[in-house]
């Protein structure tokens, strides 16, 4: 039996209800189809990626994968050398300053929970990682508080390994090789580190600014007449140890656009005499310093100049002594490093680029208080 009016009212209930579902589909559709514009931590593969704007992801996201899940996991190292674990790991030892600061930039600085004493010396990496506790040194770790740490994985240096590796070996404890430091190898290591804790995308993001940074330099230096380049002393932490072949420091010359004169010399750091360094008459002195250094950097380039001879040198009666703090001529920061050395070098090829501008970027983006202390002395103009 048909009831007045209500056959009417169910078919204009229905007819409402159909339309609320395909609004509603059709909201869901807008927004998937949105994710990879709306998403700053999504970068699509044909975008290029320059120094400074690429924005990173405003909300740490979780690693990607179930919870829970267990799956394998394989990178390849700093050697070249793929190494497999079976699940991602959660517990992480990083034996070296550069590693924990790489972590903590592709947020995952949860998963570290050990690392070494030098490592306690470098403000903002304890910040963020307050809780993690020292195993000594970093050449020789302490086995028993590696043990006490139920570490997953210990990350090390590919380049020197642990004294007492034979130990951890034996203490059944698992280590992989990523330097995080070189910069030839800082976007292999950065992409090895992303796929380690899920953080791909964060990764991918830092890796090709490395890449695009490098590759902007080495274009515009490579187009220089190899007579043209500059001729530079550089000198390591102790005082006459020069850069030699195979050693960041040669490494970062090179692709800075400039000649080492301790190319030539005996090892990678090499022992050399001030007068040595007079006789070469360098056209530029660079010198790296240590988190340790408490002299000011003006001092450093003062004291410098003042040893026997030197106010003979091509570089001292220009004012081309330059300082350079060991956290941006090495680890996850060389790449602006590198721009600093390229602009000392090469100021009129250079005069778009600008490296505290970069620094500025990378602790608004990765790891903040990078960009309190000085890092290069005299700042390039």
């Amino acid at each position: 039996m048909k009831i007045p009016g209500v056959h009417m009212k169910i078919q204009k209930h229905a007819s409402a209800i159909i339309l609320i579902v395909l609004l509603l589909a059709l909201a869901v559709s807008a927004g998937c189809t949105g994710t990879e514009k709306n998403n700053p931590g999504i970068v699509p593969a044909t975008t290029s990626i320059t120094p400074s704007t690429v924005p990173a992801p405003s909300v740490m996201p979780e690693p990607s994968g179930q919870p829970g899940a267990c799956t394998p996991v394989t990178i390849t190292q700093s050697d070249g050398k793929q190494a497999t674990l079976p699940c991602m790991p959660k517990r992480i030892i990083a034996t070296n300053s550069d590693a924990a600061e790489m972590l903590i930039a592709l947020w995952a600085a949860d998963s570290v929970v050990g690392i070494v004493e030098t490592t306690r010396n470098v403000s903002y990496i304890m910040d963020r990682i307050p809780s993690a506790q020292s195993i000594g040194d970093w050449q020789t770790p302490n086995i028993e508080r590696m043990l006490d740490l139920h570490p997953d994985v210990i990350i090390s240096y590919a380049s020197s390994k642990p004294r007492n590796l034979d130990q951890i070996i034996a203490a059944n404890i698992t280590i992989i090789y990523l330097d995080c430091y070189r910069l030839p190898k800082l976007a292999q290591d950065a992409r090895a580190l992303g796929t380690l804790t899920g953080h791909e995308e964060r990764a991918e993001v830092y890796a090709r600014m490395v890449e695009n940074t490098t590759t902007t330099v080495m274009n515009r230096v490579g187009s220089l007449p190899r007579e043209r380049l500059p001729r530079v002393y550089f000198e390591g932490y102790s005082d006459f140890t020069a850069a030699g072949t195979g050693s960041g420091s040669d490494e970062l010359l090179m692709m800075a656009g400039a000649k080492n004169i301790a190319s030539n010399l005996s090892g990678s750091s090499p022992k050399v005499s001030a007068e040595w360094v007079v006789a070469q008459q360098p056209d530029y002195v660079m010198k790296v310093v240590s988190s340790k250094e408490t002299r000011a950097f003006p001092e450093i380039v003062k004291a410098m100049a003042a040893r026997t001879g030197w106010n003979t040198i091509p570089a001292v009666g220009q004012d081309h002594v330059y300082i350079f703090s060991s956290s941006v001529a090495y680890g996850p920061k060389s790449y602006i490093g590198l721009a600093s050395t390229a602009k000392a070098l090469h100021p009129d090829l250079f005069r778009d680029l600008d490296p505290a501008a970069m620094l500025d970027d990378y602790a608004g983006r990765y790891v903040a208080g990078t960009n309190t202390t000085a890092t290069v002395y005299p700042v390039p103009v």
